[in-house]
């Protein structure tokens, strides 16, 4: 033990994300006397979610990751690897193996468990920065980062399937069992609504039991990221992610297990609406105009929903794209449909969504950007709706009910004078060199993951959310969705705009393939720069393929082909995933 106590502690650390303690429910002993290591943290953690945050958060907070060495022929502290540790391959099995029998034995923690925790608390005391360690070679590295990698790789291995539908196969559904039982009513599923939308529920910020989700949280997990060094190479079953005030998560899982296969192909519509947008229809709040010299550069503006005026309309423009679809495939089916950035509202998008069911029962997906949300509020907002699989046949009440979600948009867009340029906004927006910000709340920063077929698992972005990297590209690389969707209000997707430089980044890491969706509207008001360029949507992947998605001449809609590829993903201590997938481009029509 060191004598100075005066800076972070390894007890410091665990008590923080583990305010409680981790001895099991019912326990009553309080004592917090660790003289002896008898306090309420002197055993592990009951449930494998809760071992993994707590152990994630010790390897985050020190920064001892840096200086895992994952070659196991790695010679510790020889002149060519200072001040470095490994584990050897007897030391991963070990871990592995304990992990999967905490899997299928959920009762009993594995007595290994116990020997590397026991590693912890010896080390109650001592400081849990690394580079501390590192300041005078003459410090040994301490034991216990060696037990705490030991310790990640075990639960790691004993969350496997956490995400994975109900009624699946995998062990660890067990754990999900557990979480609902013990925490009921904010695991609550869905509030029903009008129609067949059924409204999600927040789901919980973290999978774990007693620990702090205001320090820390623990999600299931999809891709493993290829690149860097860091927790997030280190997983393959479960995520850390953040305190949940800066970013709260949700992984929503099907209602049902009736999904298809990943290795089926995926064919998504894509509607670029709104087709025309007037100048007119952007709008400055009040009459406060920005002037840098006597007041903050700042105004507001909005957009009104003008092309919305009919919206019977609407739905039969929708409905006509989707049957158009629908008769291109023939035999196989209509999987999804996206629309761009601030398309519909969401009483109209239920509208679409009914419809849509109706025209294309195997449809298991739609999203689209949105003025108002699930609340009734108004903003901007990505709204999803989700579908147990009907591959054919006439559907009933139950089967046309879809899950419904809502979240905000987490930056307001700035309009700059470059973009009134570009946008030929000159009238709406006269001022010289001023800042104009869209009217839009931003309250509590969310990002939902929908796990879709058996292992893939699908996000969203809107706009501003692809182009900042804080707070959610983070989140975004630990948990690895197979696909993501970004809905634009952007001019044309060509592979030189920004919209492909930051897909290209989320492509390389974690291996998510990325689409991105822009209105036709705004495409066409930026032929002054580009031309007449109807490039409404662009592709991205792991392999470097990118491709811009051209409206065709005479079409009102793209219909996007996909189709599924085994990967071999590898942890940094070469643990290798199974049934893995990454969504690859296969062709594009136009209808």
């Amino acid at each position: 033990m060191l004598e100075d106590n005066s800076r972070l502690t390894v007890g410091d650390t665990i008590v923080h994300i583990m305010p409680s303690g981790c001895l099991p429910l019912g326990d009553d002993d309080n004592s917090e006397d660790l003289s002896d290591h008898n306090g309420p943290w002197r055993d592990p953690p009951v449930f494998p979610t809760d071992l993994f945050v707590a152990v994630a958060h010790l390897i985050h907070v020190s920064g001892l990751i840096t200086y895992f060495d994952p070659n196991p022929d790695t010679v510790p502290n020889n002149k060519d690897r200072p001040q470095c540790f490994t584990l050897s391959m007897h030391d991963r099995e070990s871990a592995k193996e304990a992990g999967a029998r905490w899997a299928e034995d959920f009762i009993t923690t594995p007595k290994f468990v116990y020997k590397l925790w026991d590693d912890l608390v010896r080390a109650w005391g001592d400081r849990i920065r690394a580079s501390w360690y590192l300041q005078d070679t003459r410090r040994k590295l301490p034991a216990w980062w060696k037990s705490a990698i030991q310790l990640i790789i075990i639960a790691d291995e004993a969350c496997v399937g956490l995400g994975a539908p109900p009624d699946s196969q995998h062990p660890a559904r067990w754990l999900v069992d557990i979480f609902q039982a013990i925490q009921a009513k904010p695991f609550a599923r869905t509030k029903k609504l009008a129609g067949g939308a059924y409204r999600a529920r927040r789901q919980p910020t973290s999978f774990g039991v007693d620990s702090d989700p205001d320090v820390a949280c623990v999600q299931p997990k999809s891709r493993i990221t290829s690149v860097g060094c860091g927790l997030r190479n280190l997983t393959k079953h479960v995520a850390y992610i953040p305190h949940v005030g800066n970013m709260r998560c949700h992984w929503h899982q099907p209602i049902e297990s009736d999904l298809r296969e990943d290795g089926d192909t995926l064919d998504i519509l894509i509607i670029p609406f709104p087709a025309h947008i007037e100048e007119s229809w952007f709008r400055r709040n009040g009459d406060a105009q920005p002037d840098p010299e006597k007041r903050p550069d700042w105004g507001n503006f909005h957009i009104a929903q003008e092309w919305l005026a009919n919206e019977n309309e609407v739905v039969e423009v929708v409905a006509a794209q989707i049957s158009k679809a629908v008769e291109t495939l023939g035999n196989e089916s209509l999987n999804g449909l996206i629309l761009p950035e601030f398309a519909l509202t969401e009483p109209l998008f239920n509208q679409v969504c009914n419809r849509a069911k109706e025209i294309a029962p195997g449809l298991e997906f739609a999203v689209t950007g949105s003025s108002s949300n699930c609340e009734n509020e108004t903003g901007n907002f990505v709204l999803t709706a989700i579908w147990k699989n009907n591959p054919s046949g006439r559907l009933s009440e139950k089967e046309r009910r879809y899950l419904l979600t809502s979240r905000r948009k987490h930056h307001r867009w700035k309009l700059s004078t470059s973009q009134i340029d570009d946008y030929d906004l000159r009238r709406a927006f006269p001022q010289k060199n001023a800042s104009w910000w869209e009217s839009h709340r931003i309250a509590q920063r969310e990002i939902h993951f929908f796990h879709f077929r058996q292992t893939s698992v699908f996000t969203t972005m809107i706009c501003e959310d692809l182009a900042r990297s804080d707070p959610c590209h983070d989140i975004l690389r630990s948990i690895g969705p197979n696909l993501l969707f970004a809905l634009l209000m952007d001019g044309p997707q060509l592979k030189e705009r920004w919209p492909a430089r930051y897909a290209a980044t989320l492509a390389d890491d974690p291996g998510t393939s990325v689409l991105t969706v822009t209105s036709m509207g705004l495409v066409e008001r930026t032929y002054g720069k580009y031309g007449e360029n109807p490039v409404v949507a662009l592709w991205k992947d792991e392999t470097g393929d990118t491709k811009p998605l051209r409206l065709a001449d005479g079409a009102s809609s793209l219909l996007l082909r996909l189709e599924a590829k085994r990967t071999d993903d590898q942890t940094m201590d070469g643990r290798r995933s199974q049934n893995t997938w990454s969504w690859r481009y296969r062709e594009v029509l136009g209808l």
